[in-house]
């Protein structure tokens, strides 16, 4: 097993509004169901066509209070996300984290 270099295997690019990386919330109402979809244009985010990284899904355990990670389905098709809420609850709010590289990294 080969140890990966900085700088040649990989790179850690700060998030700042100067460095390419785009991170944007996504903040669902209250009605959301288990299997609902969400579509998002990616470069209308800032998101390169190529450039979506991932999210992290979060769906509310308590009314506005406790929140607890949820794992979400994605697929992206023509520079367009798809986010599918997973099984389990319905008419609960949901928060998603989204992460990509910008439009012009």
């Amino acid at each position: 097993m080969a140890a990966l270099v900085e700088g040649t295997d990989y790179v850690i690019k700060p998030v700042s509004p100067n460095s390419g990386i785009v991170q944007k919330i996504v903040r669902c109402i209250e009605t959301v169901d288990a299997t609902n979809t969400i579509a998002i244009t990616l470069k209308n985010k800032g998101i390169g066509p190529a450039g979506f990284i991932g999210l992290i899904g979060f769906v509310e355990t308590t009314s506005k209070s406790v929140y607890a990670q949820e794992i979400d389905t994605t697929s992206v098709s023509a520079g367009v996300l798809t986010v599918t809420i997973p099984a389990g609850t319905d008419n609960d709010r949901r928060f998603l984290v989204l992460y990509g590289e910008g439009v012009n990294p």
